[in-house]
């Protein structure tokens, strides 16, 4: 018995022999070994499976090589494999040829022992094959372990996947009110706000519940993408109108921050199949981060190209702070940002970059990330040749 080791060494053994293997059975179990014995190859294979639909499996057998008639003990390993994959077996002989022994190892025996030398030596065998089960038993076990984790984190995942739905979709019936209701103050719909501090506060409420409004949504949107409910509404669209949409909703931002943009769109572009609704958010947010992380004074752009045999890419590029090459798997992961001065002094939550590249990849595209540190970030995304639709006389229109 393996010391620390409970488990009965227990060992099979096949020989025709009953005075060798009775000899072999005392010797054995003198030295604590569990034997069963057995003279024909059927007897074995009843008995290993039986053992181990009891739970109790027998770990190696002892084979003879010639069991009586025209039964060879060369092809009971083989058989007895087939039915236990992990039985050690060695082949005893008293006159093993290298051609034997080759055949042998071929069948799936681990080792042999010689009938003809000191018995003792079966010992120095026996020890090797149940170190290799203590082997077996301890990845069974790290195996098992690394499946209960497996599991517990992917339950965990889908309890916190679960946790986001629920509260984003808990706080966003009591924001939109707080967003519709200071809309309308804005406008003074019911008659006018009276003092000019009280207007910058309703503005400053609208524009406070709008941004987190967004934060909300884009982390339901991740959950969803986590737990593979992220759905697509598609239809074909012209993804000249979504850019177009785009620069003019950040075009105010872009103002404010004292940076420069441009668009560089064929004006054949192609139209697009796909969700217009996720492919704008993909746009917006690349944009949003662009101005987000670019210093006065840089510059913006929204490149579109086509190619048959790559597809459609659009690519937003800045002339921003940059990002280090180690940091550019992280901002791929969800509430991952980079750490300096420079963006700890701008809002967001790190959703950004992961919720583009889990809607592209849901449109079986591609997100992919360029950076230099001090000299700006390029980010192409791109959909695949079989969503781009070619449409002759609406690019004729457009062109004109």
């Amino acid at each position: 018995m393996a010391e620390g080791d409970a488990r009965p060494r227990s060992v099979l053994i096949v020989d025709d022999d009953p005075d060798f293997a009775e000899s072999l059975q005392d010797m054995l179990e003198a030295r604590g070994y569990v034997t069963t014995y057995v003279d024909a190859p059927e007897k074995a294979l009843t008995t290993l499976t039986g053992a181990s639909a009891a739970g109790d499996p027998i770990p190696v057998a002892l084979i003879d090589l010639r069991l009586g008639g025209l039964a060879s003990g060369v092809d009971l390993i083989s058989r007895l494999r087939d039915t236990e994959p992990e039985l050690i077996c060695v082949l005893m002989t008293a006159q093993l040829d290298t051609q034997t022994a080759v055949a042998a190892l071929r069948f799936g025996a681990y080792d042999y022992f010689d009938k003809s030398v000191n018995p003792n030596s079966l010992f120095a065998v026996l020890d090797r094959c149940f170190d290799l089960v203590k082997l077996q038993h301890d990845r069974t076990a790290a195996y098992e372990a690394l499946k209960v984790a497996k599991e517990e984190a992917e339950a965990a995942s889908r309890g916190k996947s679960a946790f986001l739905a629920t509260m984003s979709h808990e706080l966003r019936t009591p924001l939109n009110a707080i967003i519709g209701f200071s809309e309308m103050m804005t406008r003074e719909v019911y008659g006018p706000v009276g003092n000019e501090q009280y207007r910058t506060y309703i503005n400053d409420i609208h524009d406070s519940g709008a941004h987190l409004l967004q934060i909300i949504n884009d982390i339901l949107d991740l959950s969803k993408a986590e737990a593979g409910k992220l759905e697509l509404f598609e239809d074909v669209f012209d993804p000249r109108d979504t850019i177009r949409s785009v620069r003019q909703l950040i075009s105010a931002r872009v103002r404010e921050s004292g940076l420069t943009e441009t668009a560089d769109i064929p004006a054949d572009f192609p139209l697009l199949s796909a969700d217009e609704r996720k492919t704008k958010q993909v746009l917006l947010n690349l944009v949003a981060n662009a101005v987000k992380f670019t210093p006065q004074g840089g510059q913006i752009s929204i490149v579109g190209r086509y190619e048959p045999s790559i597809g459609l890419t659009l690519t937003v590029s800045d002339t921003g702070i940059g990002i280090a090459p180690g940091d550019l798997t992280r901002v791929l992961k969800p509430f991952e940002q980079v750490d300096s001065s420079f963006t700890r002094s701008h809002e967001g939550t790190g959703l950004g970059l992961p919720l583009v590249k889990a809607i592209m990849e849901l449109h079986g595209g591609l997100l992919e990330l360029n950076s230099q540190l001090g000299v700006g970030t390029q980010v192409t995304v791109t959909f695949p040749a079989d969503r781009v639709v070619i449409d002759p006389d609406s690019a004729k229109s457009r062109a004109a």
